[in-house]
Formats: structure tokens, C-alpha cells, sequence
């Protein structure tokens, strides 16, 4: 039995709509969404001009759900599942007109209305997925509403590439973004992937297959199924907190053991994970983002700690008191981001200190020693003393780390004189 996450009687129509739900998985509140960036607390910053709030998390989260009309698209159920339980529209391709073009306004439409560095972007697509590959021989995630199309049906076919569509989504977004395909050959869409921005934002994608792979239809066995029992077990078992969307990938795969999920960082700078939780829309939360300045650079701490946990009230002081810290210290801060918080395993760093002692122990690495024999010294009639040897010129990796590292010790330092009396 397919858990029905919009009622089957709601209207789909070309123009966007809103997702209206029963909220089976109370993923909303009012106006709340979910979104990147805990704690959702509002830190207060003092300075001169009196108290300037400094947001964290988003201001806001926009999602964007992309389907197929029912008319065309062959599996029926698609509209029974891809409801989140927040704030979203949907857009609908059909083929009267070419649905490459609609489906590159639907994407480039979103990112335009909603472009900033404080909103993120989430769009999530539902429906069939074939892997193509052009005369350069390079594989394509082609979106189709259909598996068997008749050239002699009336309108265009139904099809779509991923990758014309998605640029907007790589290339002009302000914020994080976060694209779900489901679809067989999802991960296709990573393919011949570069990274052409340098930026801090984060862009992922969450694949239903990989490139090669299919799943499941629409059902108890499909990934938005899982997709949305994860979300909820991850928002009961974070106590309405956060969690990062490698949280959410890893729970998809535990409740689908035959089909993985993947994950897919589109810019390639692997430093976080777009963080999901609550969103609490206060005027004094919007009014701090709209007084932000944007972001010129950034700093990350770790903090080591003496404790297992941090209870609430503790994370609230150090919310409000970090800010602070950093204006006194003449560092004015913009936005305070909670990223991750990590407790130690005794046990596994038992296993990864034995692990490294039997490495060293018997790896190809290891110094051999050289059995000590005596050495006959010969006279020599020129000179009493052999001639030395010329130092062994050192990896082109290490003399690299050297570089890098900027320290300089006798012996670089020996180097860098011989190399430049040659």
C-alpha cells in the first residue's frame, strides 16, 4: 500500500502550485520549512549601534517539486508521494511545447526569484530517468514522463536532459541548494562534473540510483517512501533539532538495502553538508538577515571539550557569547553557523591506534637495518679522506610539503643553496 503524501483528489495543473498535505510527517509548522543552518536560535551581537541580531541558519527555504503531467506520465502514483509536509510548488512539464525549454524556465525561474546568499534552494524531481550518451561519448541523465514513446502521438516527446537544465543551480545560485532525483540512472547527473565556481555555498545532490542502476516505482518500496519515513525519524530522533543531509542519505539506505542512494557534492569543495532542521519565522529573525552584510570570508573552529554533551542552555550561552567574543576581539561577524558536533569512541581510537602500530610494523614502508660490518679503509696517494658524496635529492612530494608548510630547517635550507649553485 502507497503511503499517500498529498490527497489523490488535489488538481494538477501547467501553473505552479502549492503542495497541500495532511501532514503525515509534521515537517511543518505555519509558515516553517526545513532548512540549513542550527541552532535556530537568534544570537544576539551588542555593539554601538545598539543590538544587531546575527541569523543563523536561512531566512527562508524554496522548493521547487518538478513532474510530469498525469496525462503522459506512465506511472501512476507519482502525484501520491511527493509531498514533504512544507511550503513547495509544483511545476508540471507536458509536450505541447518542447519540455527541455519548460523545464529550463521552471529551474532558472526558481534560482531568479529567489536568489540569495540567505535562501536555499531545494528542488526535487519525480519520474522515469534514462542514461544517454551523445556522439562524444559522454552519459547524459535524460528525464522522460514514459518508457515507450510513439513518434506518431501527438505533441513532443517527453523528454528533458538534467544537465542543460541544472546550471542555474551550479553556476548563478547565491545559497545552498540541494537537488533529490527520482529516477532510475539518477546518478548520471554527476557525471563529467568540474567545478567552475569559488564559493562558500554548499550544492548536493541526493540520487535515487546510481548511474547504472534503477528503482523502484511509486510504493512502500520507493525512495521518496523512504525519502519521508527518514525525515521523519530523523526529526523525532534530533528532538526537533537538525541533521545533516549525510544523515538523511545514510537513514534512505538503511530502510532500502537493495537499491543505495547516493550522494553528490555538484561543486566538488566537499567542506560541509547542507544541515536540515527547523525553521522559526520571527520578524526578528527576518529583520537580521535583512541587516547582514554579505559574506567576505570565513573561519572554522574546533572546539575540543571536556564533556560527552552539551545540554540546551549551554548551547544558548555560548550562542550569545561567541558573537560577543569575536566583536571584542575587533572580528565583526555576520551569521554563526552550528556545522556538526562529534563525540569520541574509545574504542574505535583503540582499534585505529593498533591498526597504525601493525602498519608501521609491516608495511613496505618500514626501515630496514643494515647489518654493521667492519669497512677496510685503503691509502689512497691522492688524498686520505674519500671523496664525499652529493646529498640525495628528496621526493618531488616532499620537497612540495616543504614548500607549502613554509618551514625552512637546516637541511631545506643546504637544498635550496646547492640547487641554486648549480
Amino acid at each position: 500500500m502507497a503511503t499517500q503524501r498529498i490527497p489523490s483528489d488535489m488538481a494538477v495543473t501547467n501553473q505552479p502550485q502549492p503542495c497541500q498535505t495532511t501532514v503525515p510527517i509534521a515537517l511543518s509548522r505555519q509558515n516553517s520549512a526545513i532548512t540549513p543552518g542550527v541552532p535556530d536560535e537568534l544570537i544576539v551581537l551588542h555593539s554601538e549601534d545598539g543590538n544587531a541580531y546575527i541569523p543563523s541558519g536561512y531566512r527562508k527555504v524554496e522548493v521547487l517539486i518538478i513532474r510530469w503531467d498525469k496525462k503522459i506520465d506512465d506511472f501512476d502514483g507519482h502525484d501520491g508521494e511527493i509531498g514533504f509536509g512544507y511550503s513547495c510548488r509544483v511545476e508540471v512539464l507536458q509536450n505541447q511545447g518542447i519540455p527541455q525549454l519548460d523545464l529550463n524556465h521552471h529551474i532558472l525561474s526558481h534560482v531568479r526569484t529567489h536568489n540569495d546568499e540567505n535562501t536555499s534552494l531545494i528542488l526535487y524531481y519525480t519520474g522515469h530517468g534514462f542514461q544517454e550518451v551523445d556522439k562524444n561519448g559522454r552519459e547524459r541523465l535524460l528525464l522522460s514522463a514514459t518508457q515507450n514513446w510513439d513518434k506518431n502521438m501527438d505533441g513532443h516527446a517527453p523528454t528533458a536532459h538534467w544537465d542543460e537544465a541544472e546550471a542555474p543551480l551550479k553556476t548563478h545560485a547565491k545559497g545552498d541548494a540541494l537537488a533529490i532525483l527520482d529516477c532510475c540512472f539518477a546518478s548520471t547527473a554527476a557525471s563529467w562534473s568540474k567545478s567552475i565556481v569559488d564559493d562558500t555555498r554548499t550544492y548536493q545532490l541526493l540520487a535515487a540510483s546510481t548511474a547504472g542502476g534503477k528503482t523502484k516505482g511509486p510504493g512502500e518500496q520507493s525512495f521518496t517512501h523512504a525519502l519521508c519515513d527518514s525525515l521523519e525519524q530523523l526529526l523525532k530522533d534530533s528532538k526537533e533539532g537538525s541533521f545533516s543531509v549525510l544523515q538523511l542519505w545514510e537513514t534512505i539506505n538503511t530502510k532500502r538495502t537493495t537499491q543505495a542512494a547516493l550522494i553528490w557534492d555538484r561543486l566538488q569543495r566537499y567542506k560541509r553538508s547542507v544541515q536540515l532542521g527547523r525553521l522559526k519565522n520571527t520578524p526578528e529573525r527576518d529583520a537580521s538577515f535583512r541587516i547582514s552584510e554579505p559574506e567576505r570570508t570565513s573561519l572554522t573552529l574546533r572546539l575540543s571539550l571536556k564533556d560527552e554533551d552539551l545540554d540546551d542552555d549551554t548551547i544558548e550561552n555560548l550562542a550569545r557569547k561567541l558573537p560577543q567574543a569575536c566583536n571584542d576581539a575587533g572580528a565583526r561577524v555576520r551569521r554563526v553557523e552550528w556545522v556538526k558536533m562529534e563525540q569520541r569512541d574509545p574504542q574505535r581510537m583503540v582499534r585505529n591506534v593498533a591498526r597504525e602500530f601493525v602498519r608501521r610494523a609491516t608495511g613496505p614502508d618500514r626501515p630496514q637495518r643494515e647489518a654493521s660490518t667492519p669497512r677496510k679503509r685503503t691509502r689512497s696517494s691522492t688524498s686520505a679522506l674519500p671523496t664525499p658524496k652529493r646529498p640525495t635529492r628528496e621526493s618531488p612530494e616532499r620537497l612540495e610539503v616543504t614548500a607549502e608548510s613554509g618551514l625552512h630547517t637546516p637541511r631545506s635550507t643546504a637544498r635550496s643553496r646547492s640547487a641554486a649553485s648549480e
